[in-house]
């Protein structure tokens, strides 16, 4: 039942985003002017907004935690349900896992399908061990961008949760082109096939950072949500 409830929530969230991965599907075939760029450019165009829609998947599927919202949650707090939820006979932790669980699926639902339209666009051949690689790359990094919001969702409202994450990597983004310790380790420079190409050496580093920063935020996550006044 509470995948269930879980998934009701998340349903049209998940929808839009696979809408507007067709979009960009779509969008160099109606477009003449886009049709026109060389196939190089085309692809650089493509792994960006690949990237970019990896980054508000992430923080779009992480919802508001435990919290169920309203649609308006920035100016009408929470939904009615929630406090229904919270007294169900099961523990905090458990409702955070099966609701963090089933966004970070469709997460990587989203990141598959971004990932695999990007290579296929992608000059050159791409080998299926390295398309593999790559999609397990951009998935394990995009879950870092997840779990800060997740425990961003836990402690603010839905509408400053979105926003704060969206600072928050903004920051990394400037701090990575300023900093070679960060450019090294940046979940946002893992994830893109351009900073580290898919036929490169396993670029190490972004991955297991990303997987250490994910696994961290998840428990700080279930530290707030356990001690938490609702």
């Amino acid at each position: 039942m509470l995948w269930y409830k879980a998934w009701l929530e998340t349903r049209w969230r998940f929808f839009f985003l696979v809408g507007a991965t067709a979009l960009i599907w779509v969008l160099p075939v109606w477009s003449p002017s886009l049709s026109a760029v060389p196939a190089s450019r085309q692809w650089v165009g493509t792994q960006l907004g690949s990237v970019l829609l990896y980054i508000f998947a992430a923080i779009y599927l992480a919802g508001a935690g435990i919290n169920t919202q309203t649609l308006y949650a920035g100016t009408s707090g929470f939904h009615g349900s929630m406090l229904f939820t919270l007294s169900m006979p099961v523990s905090r932790r458990r409702l955070l896992f099966v609701r963090a669980g089933l966004g970070a699926l469709l997460t990587c639902s989203v990141v598959a399908i971004l990932a695999g339209y990007t290579l296929l666009q992608r000059p050159g051949t791409t080998t299926t061990l390295e398309g593999l690689l790559y999609l397990v790359r951009a998935i394990v990094c995009t879950m870092a961008v997840y779990a800060l919001s997740v425990l961003l969702a836990c402690v603010l409202d839905e509408i400053w949760q979105f926003m704060g994450a969206c600072i928050v990597w903004a920051g990394v983004f400037l701090l990575q082109s300023r900093i070679d310790v960060v450019a090294r380790i940046s979940p946002l420079r893992g994830m893109s096939p351009i900073s580290y190409p898919v036929t490169t050496a396993w670029p190490w580093s972004p991955v297991l950072a990303s997987l250490l920063v994910a696994v961290a935020l998840l428990y700080a996550s279930v530290l707030v949500v356990e001690r938490k006044e609702y």
